[in-house]
């Protein structure tokens, strides 16, 4: 009899230790992991926005143009099937404000990033009178941001971290430097507003604008 109580005491023991192990090679499998793995906002010399997608294996992507909050949406969602990881779409800013929003159905995460800026038409009658060329804004998976960008010719390039306001701010104007290529590694809080403006010192532009705040381009508000 002792034998025998023994023998399903040790039964039960290694019953659950093999099913703790099971659940701990679950739990991995378990997590929400991001359907949306970074993505990059584009804008060219020409002042044409376009958005490059970089999501997980087996997600599908739908993306359509809100037309009550004027916003350009993705959504992910788990799929099947085999899908491509690598997406670009061209984007078109509507009175010179481009909205984005990513809403991931799997981890259940939702994003934002507005970007104030000249529309297509407008930034080519600019072009002589701004000094940033061409630009990207990269999301990365530990929640920094990759800020690229190329000046022209002959144009300094000054960072502020401006305290009261909590803005980046990036103060070009003309000048004798001859570095064109900048980088910027921004780290955003979760919960807080990650703000880069672009603030263009040009006498000329001041003088046709009613407004400091239209020589304030880009203007990038990314929020979660």
């Amino acid at each position: 009899m002792k034998i025998t109580k023994l023998a399903s005491l040790l039964f039960v023991a290694v019953l659950t230790l093999s099913s703790c192990s099971s659940n701990e090679n679950l739990l991995p499998e378990q997590e929400n992991v991001n359907a949306l793995k970074s993505y990059k906002i584009k804008r060219d010399a020409s002042g044409a926005y376009s958005i490059d997608l970089d999501v997980d294996e087996n997600v599908k992507t739908t993306s359509f143009k809100n037309d009550e909050t004027n916003k350009n949406e993705f959504h992910f969602y788990e799929s099947d099937k085999a899908t491509s990881r690598k997406q670009s779409k061209e984007l078109l800013i509507d009175d010179q404000k481009l909205s984005i929003g990513f809403v991931d159905n799997r981890s259940n995460k939702t994003s934002n990033i507005s970007i104030i800026d000249d529309n297509i038409e407008m930034a080519k009658k600019n072009l002589e009178d701004t000094f940033l060329s061409e630009y990207s804004i990269t999301s990365n998976e530990d929640g920094t941001y990759d800020l690229d960008f190329t000046v022209k010719n002959k144009t300094t390039v000054d960072f502020v971290y401006n305290e009261e306001t909590n803005i980046y701010e990036i103060h070009l104007e003309k000048g004798k430097s001859s570095e064109l290529n900048f980088s910027r590694n921004f780290t955003k809080l979760e919960g807080e507003v990650l703000r880069v403006v672009f603030i263009n010192h040009n006498q000329e532009l001041l003088a046709r604008s009613s407004s400091f705040s239209k020589t304030n381009k880009p203007d990038i508000i990314i929020v979660d």
